[in-house]
């Protein structure tokens, strides 16, 4: 199978709420593909001398079994770029098995599942020394970093939000990774934090005048699905390269974000 071209998008986001410059590297929705070129991504990663990477989710296939089969390419990213710089990773619909859940380009209903990630592929990330945010936050050097979960297999399909209000509080940046950008108008549009990255859209698969055709979790011609939104919500297209639905005029993409 043939290999998507990678390319690299960077974004300049002036928010006036950090007091120094970062330079972030966002790698999100490989979905352990086989086919992707670790060393390519890992090779631009290292050329931009990040202070943080990242993840937003869809890195892995679900986490409820471990080892399972096509989740290493996920690991050997994540192994690999910690050389690099700290990691910070999220969890998407994927990871907790929130997948096949859409038919028709609607959201079918599913049932509420508990979330279960094995204790050795758990262990596999920590011990890579990825910092995982799962519907919580750290931290780091002053700036707090929040990972907002998906919904998918909660009770209503709703992500949690229960530690949202504490999180806001903080009197620091704060950055957040939410693998749904359909969450930003829903639960985070009115919230202060300074920057929101997310994935999950794929680009809207198919890019017609620059603009995605469908995304889950948005249905046809999405609004959130690649760049920039208000100055704070940094949606990537992901790292998944084409396969059984190609992604046309829109390749993979490594996101950089510079903060000032």
């Amino acid at each position: 199978m043939s290999m998507s071209k990678l390319v690299v998008s960077e974004y300049d986001i002036h928010t006036g709420g950090f007091e120094r410059k970062i330079k972030l590297v966002v790698l999100s929705d490989l979905h352990s593909k086989e086919n992707t070129d670790i060393e390519q991504i890992v090779d631009i990663t290292s050329q931009q001398h990040p202070d943080y990477i990242l993840m937003p989710g869809d890195i892995f296939e679900p986490l409820d079994i471990y080892p399972k089969v096509g989740n290493e390419k996920g690991f050997e990213l994540l192994e690999r770029v910690c050389d690099v710089a700290p990691v910070l990773l999220s969890g998407g619909n994927h990871e907790v098995g929130g997948i096949c859940s859409w038919n028709k380009l609607k959201w079918s209903k599913i049932k509420s599942i508990p979330k279960y990630y094995a204790p050795e592929a758990l262990d596999r990330i920590f011990r890579s020394g990825t910092v995982f945010l799962d519907d919580g936050y750290v931290i780091e050097d002053g700036i707090a970093f929040g990972g907002l979960g998906s919904g998918l297999i909660n009770e209503g399909r709703k992500p949690d939000m229960s530690w949202m209000d504490e999180f806001c509080s903080l009197q620091c940046p704060k950055v957040l990774l939410c693998h749904h950008p359909e969450y930003y108008e829903r639960y985070l549009k009115d919230r202060p934090i300074h920057l929101i990255v997310s994935g999950h859209a794929h680009g809207g698969q198919w890019r017609i005048f620059g603009r995605g055709v469908f995304a889950p979790g948005q249905g046809v011609f999405p609004k959130y699905t690649s760049g920039v939104y208000d100055n704070r919500l940094v949606v990537s297209r992901g790292l998944k390269p084409s396969e059984t639905i190609p992604r046309i005029f829109n390749h993979p993409e490594v996101v950089i974000v510079n903060i000032d």
